[in-house]
């Protein structure tokens, strides 16, 4: 990788914004009256949808319940755009290690031939 398609890429993770890790799930939920068409047995009609943006935060799960609008669509496009960053992290990293590595040593594919198991200690 040339310097400049180095920096090119750096140029565009420095554009990525927002950046949200996570996913999202579309939910369909019922309420708590014992009345309402949610709890009809043979054809529930369920409120929503709701989203429920799911995440890890220091270690911990955390979950955000959100409506449809611009929140939500402020968090899809962090997303993607997180998980644009991860691709261009990976070129980076790709590009680096054979740069760094003798060229029969550097990214091997899809094999595990340097992988060893660390047995935990009794």
């Amino acid at each position: 990788m040339s310097l400049s398609s180095k920096a090119l890429l750096w140029q565009k993770i420095i554009a990525l914004d927002p950046i949200c890790s996570g996913s999202l799930h579309e939910q369909y939920l019922p309420c708590g009256k014992s009345n309402c068409q949610c709890k009809n047995s043979q054809h529930p009609q369920r409120h929503g949808p709701y989203y429920l943006w799911v995440r890890r935060l220091n270690g911990k799960q955390v979950n955000r319940t959100l409506k449809p609008g611009p929140e939500l669509e402020k968090v899809r496009k962090g997303i993607a755009n997180y998980q644009l960053l991860q691709t261009y992290l990976g070129q980076v990293l790709l590009e680096d290690e054979n740069r760094v590595l003798e060229p029969d040593r550097a990214w091997m594919g899809a094999t595990k031939k340097n992988f060893r198991w660390k047995l935990p200690k009794s």
